[in-house]
């Protein structure tokens, strides 16, 4: 009878101590290591950065590994090759991506599993340039062909009717070209408009609010490969995003100050810029709709057709983990 209640607490141990090595609460495993695109000074990745700030990724079990690229279309390629396993990037570079490679089976194509931010850009302009239609003959910069930023201008002046030439360059170009007065104005994703704004006198022209009201800008985007791979992981860092726009939400002055150190400018600029920014992770499935419908009509997309956007955009967007 002893015996067999010695082996019965020898087994019950076994299964303790198996259950906290798995759990990694004794021998504690290696953090698991994601690879996270971002894009050069946008503060609409504030998320990122107070997540980092926070220890929220070590919370978690994650070691983060940072590549920095210059606009959302160079990201996307990395991306697409595999260098990435998680991005924060412009909802229509990512979606123009996901669209040029669903034919490849190679690709990783880019899953959003939650919204970083709403709006956050703006049209700056010289003195003299007052209306949009004032913008006719001039030389505006932008951030790059297919950035958002760019997108959202061609369909303005589509609109309008409005003939413009286009300068694409750098994000941290954009404000010194601006005041050396290369350029008649840009448009840009903040602190670069704020940037241009405070330093140089630009004028706020336009904000990504009036271009259009409450639109889906960047998205937190997976592989696809990844997260069929590692559920797991991809809940983590879900978690880590939603405490990280929760943080900002109930103490702006400290996001704030997070803000400034990553960008290393003033109050002021910051100040402005953050008026400008909507953080939500909620993504939101109808402008992205309304921005792929866009694309097609720009000729932006070419392997999508109006009737298929909806399957698309659905199938682009995977909610479980907000």
């Amino acid at each position: 009878m002893v015996n067999k209640i010695l082996i019965v607490s020898a087994v019950a141990l076994i299964v303790i101590i198996g259950g906290l090595y798995l759990s990694g609460v004794i021998f504690p495993r290696e953090a698991e290591t994601v690879r996270i695109g971002h894009l050069t000074g946008d503060l609409h990745h504030l998320a990122l950065f107070v997540a980092m700030n926070q220890g929220y990724f070590e919370q978690y079990g994650l070691k983060i590994q940072l590549k920095e690229y210059v606009n959302g279309p160079t990201l996307m390629q990395a991306f697409l090759s595999g260098e990435l396993d998680f991005a924060y990037v412009g909802a229509p570079p990512a979606i123009s991506a996901r669209a040029k490679a669903l034919t490849d089976a190679k690709s990783h194509l880019p899953v959003v599993i939650a919204s970083v931010n709403l709006e956050g850009s703006a049209i700056v302009t010289r003195e003299g340039i007052d209306t949009p239609e004032e913008l006719s003959g001039k030389n505006i910069g932008t951030p790059g062909t297919g950035t958002i930023q760019d997108i959202m201008l061609s369909i303005f002046l589509r609109e309008r009717n409005i003939t413009v030439t286009k300068s694409p360059m750098s994000i941290a170009t954009l404000p010194l070209e601006f005041s050396k007065g290369t350029i008649d104005g840009f448009i840009g994703w903040e602190p670069a408009p704020s940037i241009a704004t405070v330093q140089s006198g630009a004028h706020v022209l336009l904000t990504s609010h009036d271009l259009f009201p409450n639109h889906q800008c960047c998205v937190l985007v997976v592989s696809n490969k990844y997260l069929e791979a590692h559920q797991d992981v991809v809940q983590k860092f879900a978690q880590v995003h939603k405490m990280a726009n929760q943080y900002i939400a109930n103490n702006p002055e400290s996001a704030k100050q997070i803000a400034m150190n990553v960008t290393g400018h003033s109050s002021e600029i910051i100040t402005l810029a953050l008026s400008h920014i909507v953080y939500t992770s909620t993504p939101d499935p109808e402008s992205m709709k309304t921005f792929l419908h866009s694309m097609i009509d720009l000729g932006v997309v070419t392997t999508v057709s109006h009737d298929q956007v909806d399957a698309f955009i659905n199938a682009f967007i995977d909610t479980r983990f907000i």
